[in-house]
């Protein structure tokens, strides 16, 4: 038998089928594309999500029909969700939390009711980023959708429900509307009262791991899953992967993909004002009183890619002639030392601390003389240098890192994560499976289905750790330099970033 964990993703879909020794036997991608229709708007199409998500499960599901799977859970991208009517068919786009909408209706409520106020019932303080604004938005742009849809659900809750089984969302990715109370783990009466909203529009919140139904005979001819398989309520992405992880106090959840992020377990309650100061969060995540908190920058492993799509046509090339990653090719013959170039890399907004919806990316210190492979070092310390930024202000927060478990694609990158290291100044672990969210989410269905005991204790057996990048201490001392140039760069240039916003429209 075999257990499968979906890792639905800001730009693709990845099922991984595990067997129970945490072993992975198969496993499908299908990418699919962000929608930009306006200047700052960013948006999926439900339905071609939920078909990649039914492709992946289908091959995943044929490549085990000698172990066949017994459960099934989603690891979901956070405040994406989508209008379905009475049948729960989509009636438009999902908003993305970094989509630009919303920051006027995330002013509004900052009037009416106290930051560190929404960060003790939510554990999150307020930010455009989150849910509610974007359906605020939406209620005035969209009238009509707004007034058609029965109800709003996310990735998590969609799969569900066309799988057959309840559209109930799991406490994380819950709290991540801004609408969760976090100490009842209920719809906040207050919260939805100040916005206009009504707990009825959203699924019932779940603990991470509750069975909510099996897979009916409607959701195999679908998504290809065998008929009674049981279906669990999943997490947040990033709590996902601190799971599979099996990320301790002290350690960190080092994610490289579309958003770039790294994850740590909470012991203490954090004081609200330090972390409203940093648009830091504390939500809760698989078992009692357990919490975690995020740091991170949207923009990400999408900036690699969009240096792929943009200018990598040669190395693409060179990489079908060779049978290789295109990606390998880009990343070959970097210098050894840092650059002198800076890279913001906020191409689509911020992330923490800054939150900013209209910032804009930039590349300084281009001269006549710069060679490519320069260029996409510095995308790369941009990335990094962000990080390390974020690892700062969760050290003034109290919570300390003292080693970081590299997950996600880039993980794969020896080049990438000896980077990290010698940024950051702390080792980066590199996990033996660097699949950690789908491992996660997997194991909680496993536990719904009773083929596990412990999901922290097969999590700890199986989150086997590879090679490990300690920090080079030259490098380190230049990128310390280098950093506090980088610390600069938001500050000087958000205003100018603004401006230029507006020469497009950028709302």
């Amino acid at each position: 038998m075999s257990i499968l964990g979906l890792d639905i993703g800001t730009t693709g879909a990845k099922g991984v089928a595990f067997d129970l020794e945490g072993r992975p036997i198969a496993t499908a991608y299908r990418e699919y594309d962000m929608l930009s229709p306006k200047p700052g708007h960013l948006e999926l199409n439900p339905n071609e999500v939920l078909e990649g998500v039914a492709a992946v499960c289908r091959e995943v599901s044929a490549a085990t029909a000698n172990d066949p799977i017994k459960s099934v859970a989603c690891s979901v991208l956070g405040e994406a969700i989508t209008p379905v009517g009475g049948d729960n068919n989509p009636l438009g786009n999902a908003i993305i939390g970094f989509d630009s909408r919303g920051a006027a209706e995330c002013d509004w409520l900052r009037e009416r009711i106290d930051n560190t106020e929404v960060f003790r019932l939510t554990g999150h303080p307020i930010n455009a980023f989150h849910t509610v604004f974007k359906l605020m938005n939406r209620r005035e742009s969209e009238p009509e959708v707004y007034r058609k849809a029965t109800r709003w659900l996310g990735f998590q809750e969609l799969v569900s429900v066309w799988l057959g089984a309840e559209a109930a969302v799991d406490y994380s990715a819950a709290a991540r509307t801004l609408l969760l109370d976090t100490n009842g783990l209920v719809w906040s009466d207050r919260l939805l009262a100040l916005t206009g909203m009504s707990a009825d529009m959203f699924a019932r919140p779940v603990a991470p791991g509750t069975a909510i139904g099996d897979v009916s005979r409607a959701g195999h001819d679908r998504f290809g899953l065998p008929v009674g398989c049981v279906v669990a309520a999943g997490l947040h992405d990033q709590p996902a992967g601190i799971l599979g992880a099996a990320v301790e106090p002290g350690e960190s959840m080092y994610a490289t993909g579309t958003v770039v992020c790294i994850g740590v377990l909470v012991t203490a309650r954090p004081e609200p004002a330090v972390m409203c100061k940093h648009n830091l969060c504390w939500y809760p995540t698989y078992g009692k009183d357990r919490h975690v908190s995020l740091a991170w920058n949207f923009t990400g492993g999408s900036l690699l890619k969009w240096y792929r799509d943009t200018f990598g046509g040669e190395q693409i090339a060179e990489s079908r002639r060779r049978g290789v990653d295109p990606y390998d090719v880009i990343l070959e013959d970097l210098p050894t030392d840092p650059t002198d170039l800076f890279v913001l890399p906020y191409f689509t907004t911020t992330g923490t601390p800054w939150l900013d919806t209209r910032a804009l990316g930039a590349v300084l210190g281009l001269r006549l003389t710069t060679r490519r492979q320069e260029i996409v070092k510095a995308l790369l310390e941009g990335i990094e240098y962000d990080v390390a930024l974020n690892q700062a202000l969760l050290s003034e927060a109290g919570i300390e890192i003292r080693r970081h478990k590299a997950i996600g694609g880039a993980a794969k990158s020896a080049v990438w994560m000896q980077l990290k290291a010698d940024i950051l100044g702390r080792p980066v672990v590199v996990l033996e499976m660097t699949e950690s969210a789908a491992l996660g989410v997997a194991l909680l269905g496993a536990r719904a289905a009773g083929l596990i005991d412990s999901v922290t204790g097969a999590a700890k057996e199986f989150a086997r750790t590879g090679r490990t990048f300690e920090p080079d201490p030259k490098r380190s001392s230049m990128y310390n330099d280098r950093l506090a140039i980088y610390r600069d760069l938001y500050p000087a240039t958000h205003p100018l970033s603004a401006r230029i916003g507006d020469l497009s429209g950028r709302r």
